[in-house]
């Protein structure tokens, strides 16, 4: 299965991301890295089946009676290789 975890660099995502590596899912780690830190994946950085994606993801909700509007960003989007 595939997981998108967003926060994935910060201390509770990057727990999450080792979890679901360990029971064989394949990760993606959404993070803006403002909170989070490389520091929490660096373990994770030559995993194969581990992608960081770098975004700011931005959620405009109009009124009940419109369509919600999503955003996103995309910084910057690397499979992680050592």
């Amino acid at each position: 299965m595939r997981v998108l975890i967003t926060g994935g660099a910060g201390f509770l995502g990057s727990h999450l991301c080792d979890r679901f590596l360990t029971e064989g899912h394949t990760v993606l780690a959404m993070d803006n890295l403002i909170t989070g830190s490389m520091d929490n994946i660096a373990h994770l950085l030559g995993h194969d089946r581990f992608t960081l994606l770098n975004t700011i993801l931005l959620i405009t909700f109009m009124s009940r009676d419109r369509l919600m509007r999503f955003y996103i960003l995309r910084l910057r989007q690397a499979q992680l290789t050592t």
